[in-house]
């Protein structure tokens, strides 16, 4: 009986010290679950701070279900449960909510800019990546020449050296001397301009909002346009970046919804298509002589095909150790290294043929030498 009687002291004892023990760690996790949801209300309060009246109700809609499956992963085996009201998440101007963090995870880290009357398309609730897209929003008030809102694309006469922009949310082209002086625009047909890119005397520019294609004369004056919203071919859903291959001057087009990049010809005839079942929403597009590249935007990275299309290399580059994931526009320099501007960090990346970095220049700010989101560069 009195070993009996110490066995089951021992027992208790063990039994007391496992409840201590589980008590202090609900205590540490109920801690732990105050402090992700301090962090978390300040950063969306921060957020919301930085954001239009606008209720974009759909996109509130995918955002608060995307948090919320995510927090309960986090809660699942705590007693805790945690509700959050959403509003006012997003202005309709080119903007990046910041990502939210939980415990060092990121939840999500989406960047929006959606068409006008557009229904967001729903995210990869897997990676819990929302897909992107691009405001192409009428001002109220248009700008007066020379003044720009939301320039997006940028190319140059490799002849005069004149810039010509696309003066997106005014809806036109604007061009410019190589000094920066304003010479003249032009808007003819112009729904919502985002890629330009000018071969053999004639400019090529995507038109987001139209979802088609248009070119032009260098003096502006329209020649031909191609393209309706669709998934057929010489059909688009919001197209964004192009190029002309220097071989055969065909123009390669970043069919953005579509998921794929589709090749037209020089008199802007359909040819063919590239990266169907590959690419997932494709920003930008760059042909050399031997290879086309493509920057994808769903995980972020650079897609090699051979000058025959066929797929050789994915890159994943890396700014400052950290994969590259807010760049919308790149360009290849003589040398075929990668060029690539950096939405988030206002600055402009140089990557080698590798993907491996090998130059970083600009920081936030307004001075010479700074950027504030940088966009399209060439």
């Amino acid at each position: 009986f009195k070993r009996s009687h110490e066995a089951l002291q021992v027992r208790e004892n063990i039994l007391l010290s496992r409840v201590d023990e589980i008590e202090k760690e609900y205590n540490s996790k109920t801690q732990e679950m105050n402090k992700l949801v301090e962090a978390l209300n300040k950063e969306m309060k921060q957020c919301e701070e930085n954001l239009s009246d606008n209720k974009l109700t759909d996109v509130t809609e995918i955002v608060r279900t995307a948090i919320d499956e995510k927090i309960r992963e986090l809660i699942a085996d705590t007693d805790t449960s945690i509700e959050f009201e959403w509003d006012n998440l997003f202005e309709t101007g080119i903007e990046q909510l910041g990502s939210i963090k939980l415990n060092g995870e990121t939840m999500i880290s989406p960047t929006i800019i959606f068409p006008p009357h557009v229904k967001p398309v729903v995210p990869d609730y897997k990676t819990k990546q929302l897909p992107t897209a691009y405001c192409c929003k009428k001002s109220s008030e248009q700008k007066s020449p020379g003044e720009l809102n939301y320039a997006c694309g940028i190319a140059i006469h490799y002849k005069t050296g004149n810039i010509y922009v696309t003066d997106t949310d005014n809806h036109r082209v604007q061009v410019f001397s190589c000094n920066g002086d304003y010479l003249f625009l032009f808007s003819e047909e112009m729904n919502g301009p985002v890629g330009i890119c000018i071969s053999h005397n004639k400019v090529f520019v995507t038109q987001l909002s139209g979802h088609c294609i248009n070119m032009y004369e260098l003096e502006g004056k329209l020649i031909k346009s191609v393209g309706s919203e669709g998934n057929r071919r010489a059909q688009f859903n919001y197209p964004l970046g192009l190029d002309v291959s220097d071989r055969n001057n065909n123009i390669y087009v970043c069919d953005c919804y579509n998921h794929r990049i589709q090749i037209l010809t020089e008199e802007l005839k359909y040819h063919s298509m590239l990266g169907i079942d590959l690419l997932k929403y494709p920003r930008d597009v760059k042909v050399t002589r031997d290879r086309v590249l493509v920057l994808d935007g769903s995980d972020p990275c650079m897609f090699v095909f051979n000058s025959d299309h066929v797929l050789t290399n994915r890159l994943i580059t890396r700014g400052d150790g950290k994969q590259t994931r807010n760049s919308f526009c790149f360009d290849i320099d003589r040398e075929y290294n990668i060029i690539m501007s950096d939405y988030a960090n206002h600055c402009v990346y140089v990557f080698n043929q590798e993907g491996e970095q090998i130059h970083k220049f600009g920081k936030e700010g307004q001075g010479i030498g700074e950027f504030y989101r940088p966009f399209g560069i060439a």
